[in-house]
């Protein structure tokens, strides 16, 4: 019988750790005229995702790295992947097997082995039903990005990476069940990395060290780590010598793009300075939370920082200015002077809270997680809302 006309050709991506079975499935379906790409495990499979965008994918459940559940899990909450047919394709034949792969948004279940002909049907037939990924509008595949919220300061030492880690779980807490992102882009200085107890994260670096055109979804997705409170992190190295790094400003775009894919808030400790590759990264900010404080000599880099960054082409509608006081009440500049010099407004105020900050650390946690009444939780949440508001036109 001869193979049915395929146009266009269609790809299937197969993902199996046996290479046997990959060889087997791959030559029955590319008999049928289908294109096939082959991923060895789930993590492969991901970043043949990202890569390919197949039109269905055939997927073993027990793989090294990542098993085929939580493949299905991840595809099935990107909108830009959701709508793939997935057909689980395993030995795992019982009934709680199959429950489990149904309940994680597989389409179909086969047990190993299958007859080439059932195979074929059941692939024929995913790929006839209106809902599945080739009926979708092509855009929704590029255009779907999440609220990317940067924070900077015009000078060291203003905790711009502690406001980070509390607002991304100011994020994850108002926003209850949404993914969130938290990345410092700053190689070689990770503090992040520090406060949650990790020793040598390497995410950040091995994406800056690749090509821009080889930063993925997948790729992505592989640096990620996951904090126990579930805010998934990109964390930068603390090594000094790693600070040559952020020349790859190519990179860093691709790296927030990406992102920007993957979860629905990310938010961004840009640290100190308008280095290239930062700029590259604002590109892809649809907010800019700025710290400030109430101190003249700091005001004056904060002051400096606006004004390149209006020369940038950075939107002020598009920036949040939030003061850290930490300054002597005697040497400190009026909350009036500091809204007149910056022409911003200071939406956010947060003051020391040494105590809370320690039980923080102790615990790699947030503050928000350590007391989500305290003051400091308060104007995070705060700055959450303000930020999530539409700019006005």
């Amino acid at each position: 019988m001869p193979a049915p006309r395929q146009t266009p050709a269609q790809k299937i991506l197969v993902v199996d750790d046996d290479l046997d079975t990959l060889k087997l499935v791959g030559t029955t379906l590319e008999k049928q005229g289908y294109i096939i790409v082959a991923a060895k495990d789930g993590v492969e499979a991901l970043e043949k995702v990202a890569e390919h965008m197949p039109d269905l994918i055939l997927l073993d459940i027990m793989m090294p790295r990542m098993d085929g559940y939580e493949v299905t899990r991840q595809l099935r909450s990107d909108p830009s992947t959701a709508s793939i047919p997935i057909v689980l394709f395993t030995a795992k034949g019982q009934v709680e097997d199959k429950v489990a792969g149904l309940e994680v948004g597989a389409d179909e279940y086969l047990t190993k082995p299958t007859h080439p002909a059932e195979l074929i049907a059941r692939v024929r037939n995913l790929l006839k039903r209106p809902t599945s990924i080739q009926s979708q509008v092509p855009e929704s595949r590029t255009t779907t990005l999440g609220m990317v919220v940067g924070i900077i300061a015009g000078k060291g030492g203003q905790g711009v990476s502690t406001l980070a880690v509390n607002l991304a779980a100011g994020f994850h807490l108002r926003f209850e069940g949404s993914q969130v992102l938290l990345a410092e882009l700053r190689p070689g200085y990770g503090d992040i990395s520090i406060h949650f107890g990790y020793k040598n994260p390497q995410g950040l670096n091995t994406l800056l060290k690749k090509n821009a055109q080889e930063i993925h979804r997948g790729a992505v997705e592989n640096a990620l780590v996951t904090h126990k409170s579930g805010i998934r992190m990109l964390l930068s190295s603390h090594q000094p010598t790693d600070v040559s790094l952020s020349s790859s400003a190519e990179q860093m775009v691709s790296i927030v793009r990406e992102l920007a894919r993957i979860a629905p808030y990310t938010v961004l400790d840009l640290g100190v300075g308008l280095h290239a590759s930062t700029q590259r990264a604002l590109e892809q900010c649809t907010r800019l939370l700025l710290v400030v404080e109430p101190d003249p000599i700091t005001m004056t880099h904060t002051k400096s920082l606006l004004d390149d960054l209006k020369k940038i082409g950075f939107s002020s509608e598009n920036i949040v200015a939030a003061m850290v006081h930490r300054v002597r009440t005697e040497q400190a500049m009026s909350a009036a002077d500091i809204q007149r010099t910056l022409g911003l407004e200071i939406s956010a105020v947060f003051t020391p809270a040494p105590e809370l900050a320690h039980q923080a650390a102790q615990a790699h946690q947030s503050m928000l997680a350590v007391d989500p009444n305290s003051y400091t939780a308060q104007q995070t949440l705060k700055l959450v809302d303000l930020i999530t508001e539409p700019v006005a036109d």
